[in-house]
């Protein structure tokens, strides 16, 4: 007899023979189990190891076996099961009755009439976008050719480039015209291997990684590296791609002063207790090298002295600054003789001076390749099609194969050139002093515009929408649509887009801020965006200066609170506005 039916057996002294034999029986049939478990291979080293860890007790290896069952039925059960009692069976005519009644919120609020302008204002390009365009009139449908193309962000012009649409085409009759599939499945091809490692080694870093997507860049890239309980202060005048990116990492968030780095050392001073006391975390300092939002920089030397004191990394979003800042284009990091090493983070896109798509990190080997597992655009989104990245990989070739020691790269000069130009010829204009700030910096292609502050205060408009605090913020947080629109923020960008739609007649495309006021988590304030390119001379720029500051001047000059309600007022009766 087993020690288990001895044990059984003794525990039942004084017990009816009917229940001692059926408690022998059972036993029979536990042992005569436990002799089938023993000859299935493996079954023995099971076995004994179930008696070594429960020390010959059977009575807890048989509760913890049905605990077992029991989690199995749970896990595998139908999660809607329901009593077929309880069920209401419905008709085919009663089911058809519900369909015609049911009425489905819709995806979007309808547009508001109030709205319809911005949908009517956009241009629509005949042929190539290069530095000059020609438009077609979405009310008439005529043509307006040979416009100054201020509106477009290829900053060096190399949407036009022979070599790089040659490079294009090439790849378009080998690969076709997309990935169809993301970098980890088989999305990554050779062009898509050479862009990384001509993007690392351009910029002078170890690897370099990309995305289809700029926009997606940092909103995968940041939430790869921090989770909760981390912590991130970020600039409080970056994009939106930015503030998205910290708010969906789900860490703790800092807001400093745009590029006010005595701001940005006060809030790390009043972390540091709590940082010393606290669990080892991911810190990260985010910023801009060349603001979407203010067109200027930080004193980079600086910025790396203080992450390095307070023992932070930098992410610095580079998506402005590569191909139009430092001698050969390499960014903020180029102005300032700071190697790519001291920054450990670097995103930026593809889009505007690379002349391709997509976005771009580059870095260490170690946080390139984390990406390929744990960012979410990199694993789940398409990989950026072949031929963008052959375009990007030739303006690259070309920008090294331009550099000369001591000299500005003959592709990036005309572009520097142009920016200081325009810049100084609008800055010094005392006609547009009177009625717009310049609030970029004189660097910046793209060249920011604002309303003065002493014309704000005369038209009735408040220094900014949006941000905490606000009707648009408190709407969000109770789901109330209705509440996202601002009439004000409508009619400022009305105003300038009248502007615009000015200029074009007169041979010049500028365009402006464009921004959904209820994605915006800081204060937006619109603006007129003039963007410089390489493509123009001397004479170009000079003509662009005369239109704008013409335009610009008639437009605003002796304009109030009441010529701006008449104007609104007028545009209302005919349904425009």
């Amino acid at each position: 007899m087993s020690v288990v039916t001895t044990t059984l057996i003794q525990n039942t002294n004084g017990a009816p023979e009917a229940v001692i034999a059926y408690i022998s029986h059972v036993v029979k049939l536990w042992e005569q189990f436990i002799q089938g478990v023993e000859k299935v291979p493996g079954g023995s080293l099971v076995l004994n190891y179930i008696r070594a860890s429960h020390k010959n007790d059977p009575w807890r290896t048989l509760l913890e076996v049905l605990l077992a069952l029991v989690a199995i039925r749970y896990f595998f059960a139908s999660k809607y099961s329901q009593d077929e009692k309880e069920k209401v069976h419905l008709s085919e005519k009663e089911i058809q009755e519900l369909i015609d009644d049911w009425e489905p919120e819709p995806f979007a609020p309808p547009l508001r009439k109030e709205e319809r302008w911005e949908l009517d204002a956009i241009p629509m390009v005949k042929g190539a976008a290069g530095n000059r365009v020609a438009l077609e009139d979405p009310k008439t449908g005529h043509v307006i050719p040979n416009l100054l193309n201020m509106a477009s962000r290829d900053f060096l012009n190399m949407g036009l480039n022979e070599n790089v649409k040659q490079r294009a085409i090439k790849t378009i009759r080998e690969c076709g015209v997309g990935a169809c599939s993301p970098m980890n499945f088989y999305g990554t091809q050779d062009v898509h291997v050479r862009l990384g490692e001509d993007l690392a080694r351009f910029l002078g870093a170890e690897e370099g990684i990309i995305y289809g997507q700029d926009y997606c860049t940092s909103t995968s890239v940041l939430p790869c590296f921090l989770k909760r309980g981390d912590i991130v202060i970020v600039d409080g005048g970056v994009s939106v791609a930015l503030q998205k990116a910290a708010l969906i990492s789900r860490c703790h968030i800092e807001w400093f002063n745009h590029n006010d780095l005595d701001h940005l050392e006060e809030i790390l001073e009043s972390l540091q207790e709590e940082l010393r006391e606290g669990p080892l975390n991911r810190r990260f300092i985010v910023t801009e090298a060349l603001s979407e939002n203010f067109g200027d920089s930080p004193d980079l030397k600086r910025l790396v002295e203080i992450k390095n004191k307070y023992k932070f990394r930098l992410y610095l979003d580079e998506t402005y600054s590569i191909g139009t800042l430092g001698a050969n284009g390499r960014g903020l990091p180029e102005v300032y003789g700071i190697p790519r090493s001291e920054i450990e983070i670097t995103v930026g896109s593809l889009a505007h001076a690379l002349g391709s798509s997509g976005g771009f990190c580059v870095g260490c080997r170690d946080m390139a390749y984390y990406q390929i597992l744990s960012s979410n655009a990199y694993v789940f989104s398409a990989a950026l099609p072949p031929y963008s990245a052959s375009a990007a990989s030739a303006v690259i070739s070309m920008l090294e194969e331009a550099e000369e020691p001591g000299k500005v790269n003959r592709y990036v000069k005309p572009l520097q050139d142009n920016t200081q130009l325009l810049y100084s010829l609008l800055k010094q204009s005392k006609k547009l002093q009177q009625v717009v700030s310049v609030r970029s910096a004189e660097y910046s292609p793209v060249i920011i515009l604002r309303l003065a502050p002493a014309l704000r205060k005369k038209l009735n408009l408040p220094e900014s929408y949006g941000g905490p605090g606000s009707d648009v913020l408190k709407a969000i947080k109770n789901g109330h649509e209705e509440g996202y629109f601002s009439r004000d923020y409508n009619r400022e960008n009305y105003l300038l887009q009248k502007m615009i739609d000015e200029l074009i007649g007169r041979g010049v495309l500028i365009t402006r801020s464009k921004r959904v006021l209820h994605h915006e988590l800081l204060p937006v304030v619109p603006t007129l965006l003039i963007n410089v390119n390489a493509g123009f001379n001397e004479k170009d720029i000079q003509h662009a200066y005369e239109c704008i500051e013409d335009t610009i001047s008639t437009t605003l000059s002796g304009l109030d609170a009441n010529g701006f309600n008449q104007l609104v007022q007028q545009l209302e009766k005919t349904n425009i506005i």
